[in-house]
């Protein structure tokens, strides 16, 4: 009995005992577990305070007492959400966040009136809180946070207005933007791939757009001194005589300036006129001008965009050294019919474009032609012994296959045309031997034909593999053609009988190319866009044929008929093919990286270049506004051309290189800063140094004269630097906008073997130490704006004797030799003008009137167009004197354009 109650006893005293022990172990949490392991193990956990509300949850499992530190973590943390690692002895807590699905959505921005693909839109992802779940309130906040996206992650759309972005499942909010176009936001639920193809709006309100995307230029872009040029600009910017032109609004830009006053050909950062890569949708051209330089081929109407690259290259491009100007055209308005015809002072352009049936199929078609050329009979008819016209003709189709296949056929024809002819005739009387009088009748004519052009064909083919994979692949022919056909014949007739001479000549050179071309775009995820692809061209040279045939008749029989033909260069072919890649890559919220290689290698003649081309750009966003870009990049050149002198006139011959010439390689390596803080403002400053080898002048004493005769004979090969400053200020929003770019900068050459300036530095010919373009647009109403641009650059450079000496011959010749102390060591007078143009708009029933009137060179600034070195007599002596030519002085212009 007594034992009996002990134990009872003992069983009511330990009720309680196991009453709250139950009640410790239901409300026992995980970190109290963490502290038991911390006492008795002795280790040291680290963990952020926003695991706090993960840990205090209730431990459901069992007691850890005797296991081992690795397996009490894992079950005491099973099933919370924790992750945990020892580092340097301490036990480190972090978040255990799923591995969430990825999926990819793809598409084309387009416009929403023309459906015209937009180049460079923007495609933003809003900052938004995605959750667990797949839903996120409207304010952004969620009941568990698992993953954030910040509105740095995007991209452009490309070179055919397509997009891929790749992100983590879930609510995702898109924001499409493009400069000039109200933005437009989709809001999706991405759970597998998708296809969106967006429309936006213009906006006659927003000037601008802040695009905070992937781009492949401009100041966000990780490319430096890549220049998006805005079509306004091209269509406002007062020029010569009138004519738009894209090459000539270029040289409003920082570190692009023109040759000669009023001409359209353009010197990047010290380079030649031949460094730069002028491409038409992909195509390069070799001619690129209109009368002698006046004009570039490239006609306004039928152009989309126009970007061009100073500094870093993308590793897509190869073939010059200096710059890079590609020109996209427009693929046709899917949407309806439009166009716009323009009569002006120089040329009538005529534009069309529309659908073909459907909207899957859309044509653009743009022809431009000088005055001249359709009327050259009537010219003819009215007694003029000359006549100089042009014309341009730009044609494309396009067709949408599905949303993944869309295909193209281009068309570019552009030539000049020349011609002279002078015919004389005139009688007298003479005696003959008989002594009797006899009338002579004696007739001369001579004509000559000059013409010169481009024919580019082109097809191409663009696929969506997948929506992460987009292929481009073109097919093209480029003629370039140069010819001069020549006839003089003379006519003596009499009583007597007849005689007659004839001489018919042709000289002509060209070049064909057939390439083959792929480009891919590979975006595996929203902090990767690789490109990469490859380019085959088979080049034909045909530098100089010359052909001519004599015959002279006298009375009936043929005294001479005989046929030249003389082929000073023989053909020479060339193969090229080059392989690139590039990945532009974000590090973080900050870092932009852009690593490139481009492979080339050229084949002539038995002998292989093989030229590697590492570029890379890094772009460091150090706040908001402000930015900073570092770049190295080099290019490399297989063909040159040989120049008579600062025109661009078609018998100016392109030749590749030879065994004795080596191709043409440039390092440059450049820094820049960047800042957008001033609503609507862009502010940049960039330096640059430059090295060039190979580069080719002719030597001391040779004329330069174009022709492949020989021609390794007559050049040295050398190096060239340049380096400056370049400071550019853009304003994009607003009535009154415009741009200010002002250059510092040196070019200078150096040829060591002593053949040229006696092996001493010397200035390029258009070596400008200070440039500067500023061009003022201003929007009266919608009816009346105006645009007043003003140029101002140092004098180029040119070659003159300093003094003169004169000696007899022992065979009694007087003989002048002038002593020339340098290359290039004169320099001409500044040059400055200020132009302006104002449109007047009306709206029609059909369309709209466009009236333009402008005025170049406004207050007549007397400026060297060319100069004569010519000498004079003062007190007995003869002295040494420049003299300047100056014809583009107040040129009126106006032209009528109707928009519809």
């Amino acid at each position: 009995m007594k034992n009996l109650i002990k134990g009872v006893l003992l069983v009511i005293l330990a009720l309680p005992q196991v009453s709250f022990d139950c009640l410790s172990q239901d409300n026992e949490t995980v970190s109290m577990n963490l502290d038991r392991l911390k006492e008795r193990l002795g280790v040291r956990f680290v963990y952020d305070s926003e695991l706090g509300k993960l840990l205090d949850k209730n431990y459901e499992g069992t007691s850890v007492e005797g296991l081992s530190l690795e397996k009490a973590l894992d079950k005491v943390l099973e099933g919370t959400g924790v992750k945990w690692e020892v580092r340097n002895g301490y036990v480190v807590l972090t978040r255990d966040t799923p591995v969430r699905k990825r999926y990819t959505v793809c598409g084309y921005v387009t416009d929403e009136v023309t459906g015209e693909t937009l180049i460079g839109a923007g495609v933003t992802v809003s900052e938004l809180a995605e959750v667990t779940g797949v839903t996120v309130a409207s304010t952004g906040s969620a009941t568990e946070e698992i993953h954030s996206v910040t509105a740095k992650t995007g991209t452009s759309t490309n070179n055919f207005g397509f997009y891929s972005l790749t992100l983590p499942e879930g609510e995702v909010e898109l924001t499409y933007s493009y400069i000039g176009c109200a933005s437009k936001t989709k809001r999706i639920s991405l759970k597998k791939d998708l296809t969106l193809n967006v429309t936006l709006a213009s906006s006659a309100e927003i000037r601008s757009a802040r695009i905070t995307a992937r781009k492949d230029a401009g100041i966000r872009s990780t490319y430096m001194g890549a220049i998006e040029v805005p079509n306004e600009l091209i269509a406002n910017t007062p020029v010569v005589l009138g004519e738009k032109d894209v090459l000539k609004t270029l040289q409003m830009m920082p570190g692009v300036q023109g040759g000669n006053e009023g001409f359209s050909g353009i010197y990047v950062r010290g380079g030649g006129a031949d460094e730069n890569l002028m491409l038409l949708d992909g195509t390069s051209l070799y001619n690129v001008s209109h009368l002698f330089g006046l004009l570039s081929v490239f006609t306004p109407e039928a152009v989309k965009k126009v970007t061009v690259y100073k500094g870093s290259f993308p590793a897509r491009y190869g073939g010059r050294v200096s710059s890079v100007v590609d020109v996209r055209t427009n693929d046709g308005n899917s949407k309806k019919i439009s166009g716009s015809v323009t009569a002006g002072f120089l040329a009538e352009k005529f534009h069309l474009e529309g659908p073909l049936k459907n909207e899957n199929t859309t044509f653009s078609l743009s022809a431009r032609g000088m005055h001249t050329f359709l009327f050259d009979r009537v010219i003819k008819w009215a007694g003029s012994p000359l006549n100089y016209a042009f014309y341009d003709v730009n044609a494309k189709v396009s067709h949408k296959f599905s949303d993944r296949s869309r295909g193209w056929i281009g068309l570019y024809s552009g030539r000049d045309y020349f011609r002279y002819e002078d015919k004389s005739k005139s009688s007298k009387r003479f005696y003959g031997s008989d002594y009797e009088p006899y009338t002579m009748i004696t007739g001369n004519e001579n004509n000559l034909n000059l013409s010169w052009g481009n024919n580019v064909l082109s097809a191409r083919w663009t696929y969506i593999f997948n929506n992460k994979l987009f292929a481009d692949f073109t097919a093209y022919g480029n003629l370039y053609r140069m010819g001069i056909h020549s006839v003089a014949e003379n006519l003596e007739k009499s009583e007597l009988g007849e005689t007659s001479f004839r001489s018919v000549s042709d000289y002509s050179s060209g070049i064909l190319d057939a390439g083959l071309k792929a480009d891919f775009d590979y975006t595996p995820s929203t902090n990767h866009l690789i490109k990469f692809g490859g380019e085959y061209v088979r080049h034909g040279y045909r530098p100089e044929i010359t052909k001519s045939r004599i015959k002279d008749v006298n009375d009936s029989r043929v005294f001479a008929d005989t046929t030249y033909s003389d082929a000073a260069s023989r053909r020479v072919n060339g193969n090229e093919m080059s392989l690139y890649i590039e990945d532009d890559i974000s590090v973080g919220n900050r870092l932009t990286l852009n690593p490139g290689l481009h492979l080339s290698l050229f084949n002539v003649r038995g002998r292989f270049y093989f030229c590697p081309e590492p570029r890379v750009s890094s772009k460091f966003d150090i706040s908001e506004d402000w930015s900073a870009k570092t770049a190295y990049s080099r290019m490399s050149q297989y063909v040159h051309q040989l120049t008579s002198g600062t025109l661009d006139i078609p018998t100016d011959l392109w030749v590749p290189i030879t065994a004795e010439i080596r191709p043409v390689t440039s390092d440059l390596v450049s820094a820049g800063a960047y800042y957008t803080g001033l609503k609507g403002w862009e502010f940049s400053l960039e330096g640059y140094y430059k090295r060039t080898d190979n580069v080719l002048e002719y030597k001391d004493g040779r004329l330069a004269l174009s022709s492949s005769v020989n021609w390794e004979d007559n050049v040295s090969m050398g190096e060239g630097r340049a380096y400056g400053l370049e400071l550019y200020a853009r304003k994009v929003v607003g009535k009154t906008t415009g741009t200010l770019a002002y250059t510092l900068s040196k070019a200078e050459r150096i040829f060591r073997d002593g053949s040229i300036n006696d092996g001493r530095w010397f200035p390029a010919q258009f070596d400008r130490r200070h440039v500067i373009n500023a061009t003022v647009n201003h929007k009266f109403n919608s009816r009346i704006d105006l645009t007043a641009s003003w140029a101002f650059l140092s004098g180029n450079c040119m070659t003159i004797p300093t003094r003169g000496s004169a000696f007899i011959t022992p065979d009694g010749d007087d003989v002048a030799v002038d002593y020339v102390s340098g290359r290039n060591n004169y320099r001409l007078p500044p040059t400055h003008h200020l132009d302006v143009s104002v449109n007047f708009r009306k709206q029609k029933r059909h369309g709209e009137r466009i009236w333009n009137f402008g005025i170049y060179n406004l207050y007549c600034a007397q400026n060297p167009s060319w100069c004569v070195y010519d000498a004079y007599e003062k007190e007995g002596e003869w002295k040494p004197a420049i003299s300047k030519r100056s014809f583009l002085t107040f040129l009126p212009s106006f032209s009528y354009t109707f928009k519809f």
